[in-house]
Formats: C-alpha cells, sequence, structure tokens
C-alpha cells in the first residue's frame, strides 16, 4: 500500500489555525483506506451479502439509528482509525445505516449552513461485503450529500470519479502529527476539499 502514497506532496508547513478536524481526518483516512482497498479484493462467496447490500443502497432502504450507527462503527477493524461522532452528536444528524449489516454513513450540518450536505463517517465493518464504496458515496449524494474533506492521494481518485470537485485544500500539518505516525506511514498529504458538480453552483 505505501506505494500508493509515494508522489504524496512534500510540503512541511505549520498552520497553527487549524482546528482539530485535521487531527480527527487522519483517523478517518486509514478507516476509509481499508474500505477502498477491500473493494479491490471481491470474492465469488461475497457475492450474496454484496449484491443484497447494493440492492439495499439502491432502493434507499437504510434506517435512522444513531446508536446502531456507532455500533457498526466500532466493529470496524480500525477503530482507533475513525472518529468517533458521539451518539448524541449523531441524533443531530441524518443517519443512513443499513439494516442488518454493519455499513453506513452520516450527513452532519456545515457551520453556519441549515442543511444536512456535510458527508461524514463512511465505513464498512463488513468484512464479507466488498465492492460497494462508489454506491455508498452515490448514495449520499442522492440523499443531499455536497461536501466533504480528505487527504490528497489514493482517495482522490475515489472522489473524483464520483463526481466531487475540488474548491481548496491546505497543507499537511506537522503539528497535528507530534510523532510523525501519519507521516511515517502515508507520507505528507494535504487536505483537500470537495462539493460535488451537482452542487457546484
Amino acid at each position: 500500500m505505501n506505494k500508493l502514497f509515494e508522489n504524496f506532496d512534500k510540503i512541511n508547513k505549520t498552520n497553527t489555525s487549524k482546528s482539530n478536524k485535521y487531527k480527527k481526518l487522519m483517523y478517518e483516512y486509514e478507516s476509509l483506506l481499508e474500505f477502498v482497498e477491500n473493494d479491490k479484493k471481491l470474492d465469488e462467496s461475497d457475492d450474496e451479502k454484496r449484491n443484497e447490500v447494493l440492492q439495499l443502497i439502491k432502493n434507499n432502504e437504510f434506517v435512522d439509528d444513531p446508536q446502531g450507527l456507532y455500533d457498526s462503527m466500532k466493529l470496524n477493524k480500525h477503530p482507533k482509525m475513525l472518529t468517533f461522532y458521539p451518539v448524541s452528536e449523531l441524533a443531530q444528524m441524518k443517519v443512513f445505516k443499513i439494516p442488518n449489516y454493519n455499513i453506513g454513513y452520516a450527513l452532519k450540518k456545515r457551520k453556519n449552513s441549515d442543511k444536512f450536505d456535510e458527508i461524514v463517517a463512511v465505513h464498512n465493518s463488513e468484512p464479507d461485503v466488498r465492492g460497494i464504496v462508489d454506491e455508498l458515496i452515490q448514495s449520499a449524494v442522492k440523499n443531499g450529500g455536497c461536501y466533504l474533506d480528505h487527504f490528497d492521494g489514493f482517495l482522490s481518485d475515489v472522489y473524483s470519479r464520483n463526481g466531487f470537485i475540488e474548491y481548496k485544500r491546505e497543507d499537511y500539518d506537522p503539528s497535528y502529527d507530534t510523532d510523525s505516525t501519519f507521516r511515517n506511514k502515508y507520507g505528507e498529504s494535504d487536505v483537500v476539499y470537495r462539493v460535488h458538480k451537482s452542487c457546484k453552483k
């Protein structure tokens, strides 16, 4: 996987005005990377579950279950790498959890916005369900998601192919990676902010 990150930007500037969201994003990054990586490992034995999940996504058959979404996030193989919104915060969002599966996402309001249009908590904690990342992201757009942010690199291809356009980026900030854990594993990468083409004015 390290080869995927060899071309990361080698920018090393400090910007102390950035919020803790930067550090939290580091944790979300690895979780979503695993999600995307698993999509490459389809196995015929997984087809039945995968097809069921894809049908549920296609039919928009989600449940609004903040506790269930939180619990499904806890089952992720890398729980420490996932930003956990408390159940009380998830309850203030629009929650989309696939019934009977530990898969889902949420839409939250951006600062100074009255719309639930920021995509967060995208995860798949089902080891036997792969190949659904595009459909899950497209579902989030269908349900009102317009904005998201992520680290530059591998995920840029995922979001680009799903219609997300970059509108801002921030340099890698070592002040939020004081032990260099993230940099040593993934390199130094910009934070990319995107808006879906259907929402762009």
